[in-house]
């Protein structure tokens, strides 16, 4: 016999709920990357190497729970797609922590998160999308975040700035084509294709240049709470939260991600947010708001 306690909560709103605390569980996960990252380099570490490690742990890590569930591997065909997103997730890896140790990990997320720009402009010129206020109000957003963040003359880091903007476009490709080449069932498989994805990246980049590895056991252990606690724990509670909460909710929720991160590098890493900067993010934050929404 059901008891009130069980139907509590198996209700809509508790069902709602835990899937609301498990995708704010997810985008903290994933905004206190600079965190860990911080101590990797600190160790020694450079981006190729430090991403290499983090990728290859959660790859493994993933695939095992896979394999400790029995779980049907896909054909190669099916597998090519998530390869392929996870050679966009790789690209926007490498400009964010490049962009974060040549300019500052504040700019390096707020230049990233301004991937709607390229997401409308691509929509909008080769996908036939309409054309909404909504999206034309998140484009604007976006390119007068990128500006103001930037300087309006673009002074400062121009490397960092160059990697951070390759990272948005490449977090922007990574999207779209993910959006519509990868399949709507397996969620878990995916995500562990795109991370091997990313190893199979990063292993490539570093035959072309010889990466550095953490020099201490505090380097190596922050490297391995970047592959599982702003990794692997974010994947699975964002997969898990927004099948209760619905892809619109989640997307919108996981615009915390940049406000987390800079509060870390603010808070934790002694950065300083400039007012024009302040004043980008928010608008950048916006335009990452408005996209989810409609999309």
């Amino acid at each position: 016999m059901t008891t009130l306690t069980d139907s509590l909560n198996h209700s809509p709103q508790a069902s709602y709920s835990r899937g609301f605390a498990l995708v704010l569980i997810s985008a903290i996960g994933y905004g206190i990357q600079p965190f860990f990252a911080a101590y990797g380099f600190a160790a020694g570490a450079d981006p190729i190497g430090l991403l290499l490690s983090r990728f290859t742990i959660a790859s493994l890590m993933l695939g095992g729970w896979l394999w400790l569930r029995r779980t049907p591997l896909p054909t190669l065909a099916q597998a090519i797609p998530a390869l392929l997103v996870g050679v966009g997730y790789a690209g926007a890896a490498l400009g964010y922590y490049s962009a974060s140790q040549t300019s500052s990990v504040s700019l390096a997320v707020i230049l990233m998160f301004s991937f709607p720009a390229f997401v409308i402009l691509f929509s909008l010129l080769f996908l036939r999308t309409p054309t909404t206020p909504s999206r034309l109000l998140a484009l604007v957003l976006a390119l007068g975040g990128v500006a103001l963040a930037s300087g309006l003359e673009l002074k400062g880091d121009m490397q960092g700035i160059g990697w951070a903007l390759f990272a948005a476009v490449s977090y922007g490709a990574a999207i779209l084509y993910g959006t519509h080449k990868l399949p709507r069932k397996s969620s878990l498989t995916s995500a562990a294709l795109i991370m091997l994805g990313c190893t199979l990246t990063f292993a490539v980049a570093a035959l072309w240049q010889t990466p550095s590895w953490p020099h201490t056991g505090q380097g190596w252990t922050a490297i391995a709470g970047l592959a599982l606690f702003a990794t692997i724990l974010p994947i699975a509670t964002f997969i898990s939260g927004a099948a209760s909460i619905g892809a619109s909710d989640a997307s919108t929720l996981s615009t915390l991600e940049p406000v987390i991160a800079v509060t870390v590098a603010v808070s934790l890493l002694g950065e300083s947010l400039s007012l024009s900067m302040l004043a980008g993010g928010a608008l950048v934050l916006g335009a990452s708001i408005l996209l989810a929404r409609t999309r």
